[in-house]
């Protein structure tokens, strides 16, 4: 099973607080009698539903990246962890010097 990230788990907590709201609220033959009295509604619902799910996405996909980010740190961390272990003469230039 795949690790759900940060960032999908906020959405998903969003999404379902939405479909609870909407729940609550909606009355049996709304969307009918809505989309009879306003045909755009449903066009404009399609792609609102599509725009939230393609943002879905792109928030998993940050997930990944976040993963990803803190890996390179990881492995920077580690690599500057060996340059601060090893022994250097006291005349060697300070890291501000270097960098």
């Amino acid at each position: 099973m795949a690790r759900v990230g940060f960032l999908e788990m906020m959405a998903r907590a969003d999404l379902e607080a939405l479909h609870e709201e909407m729940a609550r609220r909606y009355a049996p033959g709304g969307l009918e009698a809505l989309g009879a009295a306003d045909p755009g509604w449903r066009a404009a619902l399609d792609r609102a539903e599509r725009e939230v799910g393609e943002l879905y996405e792109a928030l998993r996909q940050a997930d990944a990246t976040l993963v990803q980010w803190r890996r390179g740190l990881a492995e920077l961390s580690r690599l500057w962890a060996r340059a601060a272990a090893v022994p250097v003469p006291a005349d060697a230039p300070a890291l501000e010097e270097v960098a």
